[in-house]
């Protein structure tokens, strides 16, 4: 606690001094008539690397992907790519848990332009997200570890979504309609006047379901403004997200009226400012979470869950860098709070320090090794390392691994949760993990590909269990695991060598997990649960009068469930400033499931037009 409130003393005045500096540094050189722009940089890693040179296994989702994905939710497209287990419980992203290499929910990061974003209630909420899709600029997925880097709950990876800087002053406005009764509309205004880039975006989309109280309605509202100056820039954004649907299922088969609203704001502020081979970069951020569940809709004072949660964050982080050495320097301070009528009213104090160097000594060989000092209420302050090397033997290809140490804290739901189905547990202990990896890696223009083995060394993972199904679940630190695992990648771009060809894209992916562990004489819930075989692919071609098409399949065999082979697909056509497209997913209406008793929607087509002004 009293480390806690020293490291605070120590950030808040050196926040307040490089705030100081780059306003004034700002305003008080001359203007030039220069403009900002930025190659694709893995923030992810902390440290400004183009990805060919991070020595992390790191997957890099272009706006281009985004916008010819053949789906309208962060949540579904994430699917789309090898290691990535999305289990969806409704359509449109209402609720979806998303994992990393056999990980659970609870075990990934979630950031937003480099800000911690996960919710401490539930990683079932990690996903719900104040941003909309024409919003994103690019999607960063670290897979493995990445504590040392993040500390807590970067267990098994992190997703970082880039958020879409203006450029020129436009208006974006986008309606699309189908079946099921669904509709959506969008717009995005785009401002820029100077230097200044703001974006305002608005969406809201609504269905009536595919099944007996699976209807939603969300509502998401943000606003980013950057500033860039001579030696930096500095960001502000805020959002909100408002979402309304049908739980048929989701937590118990017995109550098919279940029903939940969601509510989630945000706010953050950061900045980076440099001054020859030194960069120091602040961040500050705000999350809260308002979570209504019924059990029965019909019967609102049955049973009624209300949860509100609060996150509050301060980052500081310096580097330096001379010749063939970085230095990375970086303190946090957090808090958590919850007030719930079923939880109760709790909250948590955690921070530490990070400490990491890169060094170059021939060139092309890389070395980064550093770690996090974190603490964490109840269980005082721990060290988790890790060493990352790189070995480019040429501009296109490396050889890349890794290890190090991970670890998760536990939820509030894990900690207090109860009802009759489902017990927590307050003496749970953080989850830990220790990971190693290898895999070779090539990039040129327009061919990529990767194929990367690890495994990891659970101990003291988190699951919900029962001994018989008349028994409520409850949550316990289970014994040690060992999953091991193979991640293969292969993107080729034709039409990046040769414009004339007709063939745009195609991408494939392949995912193993293996793991050793064994159920005994109790039933789990979520650890038994992930992908054992998982293969991607995507095809965008030309069609007849300049019109694309884009195919995604998905092969998924999951542990103690039957294979399923999902296709979804896109067509579009540009006219100007005007593109007219139609989608279908689950095209060949396959049933399926993600989770247990609950059957996702069978194929579902919409059509929209999206317009675009210059302002």
């Amino acid at each position: 606690m009293k480390a806690l409130y020293r490291l605070g003393a120590l950030v808040a005045p050196a926040l307040l001094v490089v705030f100081s500096i780059s306003v004034s540094d700002a305003y008080a050189q001359e203007p030039e008539d220069t403009v900002v722009t930025e190659d694709v940089y893995v923030t992810a890693k902390k440290i400004a690397e183009l990805t060919m040179e991070s020595s992390k296994n790191i997957t890099v989702v272009s706006r281009e992907d985004i916008q010819n994905a053949p789906v309208e939710n962060l949540q579904d497209l994430l699917g789309y790519f090898a290691g990535m287990d999305v289990k969806k419980r409704g359509p449109s992203g209402v609720q979806a848990d998303v994992s990393i290499r056999g990980g659970s929910f609870e075990q990934i990061l979630i950031l937003i332009d480099g800000v911690k974003l996960s919710d401490p209630q539930t990683g079932h909420n990690n996903l719900n997200l104040p941003v909309n899709m024409d919003d994103i600029e690019r999607i960063e997925i670290l897979k493995g570890q990445a504590s040392n880097i993040y500390g807590a709950n970067a267990l098994s990876g992190a997703i970082n979504i880039i958020t879409k800087k203006a450029k020129e002053s436009s208006l974006l406005l986008k309606a699309s309609g189908g079946e099921k009764g669904f509709y959506k509309g969008s717009l995005s205004l785009a401002y820029a006047p100077g230097k200044l880039s703001n974006t305002i975006s608005l969406s809201r989309e609504k269905s009536a379901g595919y099944r007996y109280n699976t209807g939603f309605d969300i509502l998401t509202a943000a606003l980013n403004s950057y500033l860039p100056f001579n030696s930096g820039g500095g960001k502000f954004s805020i959002g909100f997200t408002d979402k309304k649907f049908g739980a048929n299922g989701f937590y118990s088969d017995s109550y098919p009226g279940q029903w939940e609203r969601l509510k989630t704001a945000f706010s953050s502020f950061s900045m980076n400012y440099a001054i020859e081979n030194v960069s120091i970069s602040p961040k500050l951020y705000w999350r809260n979470n308002r979570d209504n569940y019924l059990l029965d809709f019909s019967r609102p004072d049955f049973y009624n869950n209300v949860h509100t949660t609060n996150s509050y964050g301060a980052e500081l982080q310096s580097s330096w860098t001379h010749e063939f050495i970085s230095v990375v320097l970086g303190g946090e301070i957090g808090y958590d709070d919850i007030v719930s009528t079923n939880l109760g009213n709790h909250n948590r104090e955690k921070g530490g320090f990070s400490l990491s160097a890169v060094v170059s000594p021939l060139g092309n060989l890389k070395i980064a090794a550093g770690g996090f000092l974190y603490n964490y209420d109840n269980f005082g302050w721990k060290y988790w390392p890790g060493l990352d090397l790189s070995y480019q033997f040429t501009d296109n290809a490396s050889l890349k691994a890794s290890a190090g140490k991970s670890f998760c804290i536990p939820t509030f739901t894990e900690l207090y949760y109860n009802s009759p189905a489902q017990t927590g547990n307050a003496l749970l202990k953080p989850e830990e993990a220790t990971s190693y990896e290898t895999g070779f890696y090539y990039a040129s223009a327009w061919i990529s590909g990767s194929v990367c083995v690890f495994t990891r060394k659970g101990n003291d993972l988190i699951d919900w269990i029962r001994y018989s199904s008349e028994k409520p679940w409850q949550a316990e630190n289970m014994t040690k695991t060992s999953t091991t695992g193979v991640d293969v990648d292969f993107s080729l771009r034709p039409s990046l060598f040769d414009r004339r060809m007709v063939l745009k894209k195609i991408s494939l992916g392949y995912s193993y997990l293996n793991s050793d562990l064994k159920t005994g004489n109790y039933q789990s819930k979520y650890i038994l649960d992930h992908l054992r075989h998982q293969f991607v692919a995507e095809i965008m071609h030309l069609l007849p009068f300049e019109v694309e098409m884009n195919w995604a399949f998905r092969y998924e065999k999951r542990l103690n469930q039957d294979a399923y082979f999902i296709a979804d697909s896109k067509l579009t056509r540009q006219f100007r400033d005007y593109e007219f497209f139609l989608s279908a997913t689950n095209l060949f209406n396959k049933n399926y499931l993600d989770f247990s008793g609950i059957p996702m929607p069978g194929r579902w087509i919409i059509g929209g037009l999206k317009v675009k002004f210059a302002l």
